[in-house]
C-alpha cells in the first residue's frame, strides 16, 4: 500500500471519527468544528502511515482496527501544530489560516490566541481517545499511550530549547544544537514514535525478539526523521511557496535558526554575516531574501545541509535492512527528494 493509498484510507477514518464525536452545542460547537476543517484541508499523513507499517511489521493483519487507532499521532501532530502556529505567531499553515488566524473572524486577537490553546489541548485528548476506544487487548493499548506520552515529552523539551535558541544570537548558536531540536521535536514522533507505536500493538511485540526490532524501527525514525526536519528547514528557503503552503520567507522573518541559515553563518565572511544578523527575525524584502538564499548557496549551507540529510536517510536505511519493508525505504527517498 502506497503512501497515497494509505493517506485516502486514513482521511476517511478522520472524515469518520470526527462524525462520531460529541463537541458541544452553540459556541462551543462552532469553535471546535474548526478542528476537522484545520486538520483535513491538508498535510501528507506520514505519522498514521507509518503507524501502520509499524503493525504490519509486528504481523499485524487487522488494519481496519488499527486504522483508528493511527489517528492518535496525527491528532497529536495536529495539536502540535495549533500550538507552533501560536508560539511561532504563524498566520498560514496548508493554504489557510492558522487557528488563532481563523478565530479572528469573530473574536478578538487575544481570545483567539486563547482559544486556540484551548482548542490544541482539547484535540490532544482526541489523540488518547482514538487508542482508548479502539478494540486491541487492554495491556498493549496501555503500551502505546505510554510511548505516546514519552513522545510528548520530549517534543517539550526540543520546543523549549528551539525556544531558547530563538532569543540566542545567531554567532552563538552551535550546529549540533540544531540537530539536538530537530531530533527532539521532530524525529521523535513523526517517525520514530508512529513506528514503534503501531508494532507495540502487534502480534509481534509480545514476543522475545521485539526489543531489537523496537530498536531497529527506534533508529530508523531517529535518522529519517531528522532528514525530514532538514528537508523542512531547505524548503523553507528554497521551496515554492503553492506547494508548502506558507510563506517562503516566513522561517526568515521568524528568526528561526534551520540547519542551513546556521552553517551559513559558521561559513560565512564577515560581511556576510553581518547582512544575515541584519536580515535575519525582521520583514523581509525580496532582494534581502534574495542575500540569504544567495549567502546560504556560496557558503556550501545547502549543499551540506543537502549531504547530512541524505547520509541520515542512508543511516536509516540501513538500521531496517533485515526488515522487509519497502514501504520505509520509498518513504525514506521521499523524504528526501520532496518538494512540499
Amino acid at each position: 500500500m502506497e503512501l497515497s493509498e494509505r493517506k485516502k484510507r486514513i482521511d476517511d477514518e478522520l472524515q469518520r471519527f470526527f462524525s462520531s464525536q460529541d463537541i458541544g452545542e452553540g459556541e462551543i460547537e462552532k469553535v471546535f468544528s474548526e478542528i476537522p476543517a484545520f486538520i483535513l484541508r491538508g498535510g501528507k499523513r506520514v505519522r498514521p502511515a507509518l503507524f501502520l507499517e509499524g503493525y504490519k511489521i509486528g504481523g499485524g493483519e487487522r488494519i481496519d482496527e488499527c486504522l483508528r487507532a493511527s489517528l492518535s499521532i496525527e491528532l497529536c501532530h495536529n495539536y502540535f501544530l495549533m500550538h507552533d502556529d501560536v508560539m511561532d505567531r504563524d498566520a498560514f499553515r496548508r493554504g489557510g489560516k492558522t487557528l488563532h488566524k481563523a478565530y479572528e473572524s469573530d473574536f478578538d486577537s487575544w481570545t483567539s490566541v486563547s482559544l486556540a490553546i484551548n482548542t490544541g489541548d482539547y484535540t490532544n485528548t482526541l489523540s488518547f481517545q482514538s487508542i482508548l476506544v479502539c478494540d486491541f487487548p487492554k495491556d498493549r493499548k496501555f503500551e502505546v499511550v505510554k510511548e505516546l506520552v514519552e513522545t510528548q515529552k520530549r517534543v517539550y523539551e526540543g520546543q523549549c530549547l528551539d525556544l531558547i535558541l530563538h532569543e540566542t544570537p545567531l554567532s552563538k548558536v552551535e550546529v549540533e544544537e540544531v540537530l539536538q531540536v530537530h531530533r527532539l521535536k521532530t524525529a521523535s514522533y513523526t517517525v520514530a514514535c508512529p513506528l514503534r507505536m503501531g508494532f507495540l500493538l502487534s502480534p509481534r511485540a509480545r514476543e522475545p525478539a521485539s526489543s531489537e526490532i523496537a530498536e531497529s524501527l527506534g533508529v530508523y525514525g531517529r535518522e529519517v526523521g531528522t532528514a525530514f526536519q532538514v528537508k523542512d528547514d531547505l524548503l523553507g528557503l528554497f521551496g515554492e511557496e503553492e506547494e508548502t503552503g506558507k510563506p517562503v520567507t516566513s522561517d526568515i522573518e521568524e528568526g528561526k535558526r534551520t540547519l542551513p541559515l546556521v552553517i551559513a553563518y559558521r561559513r560565512g565572511t564577515e560581511s556576510q554575516k553581518e547582512e544575515m544578523k541584519s536580515i535575519v527575525g525582521k520583514k523581509l524584502s525580496e532582494n534581502e531574501f534574495k542575500t540569504i538564499r544567495e549567502i546560504v548557496k556560496k557558503t556550501d549551507a545547502k549543499r551540506e545541509s543537502e549531504e547530512m540529510a541524505e547520509e541520515m536517510v542512508e543511516e536509516g536505511k540501513r538500521a531496517v535492512g533485515d526488515i522487509e519493508s519497502d514501504f520505509l525505504v520509498d518513504l525514506a527517498d521521499f523524504i528526501i527528494e520532496r518538494s512540499y
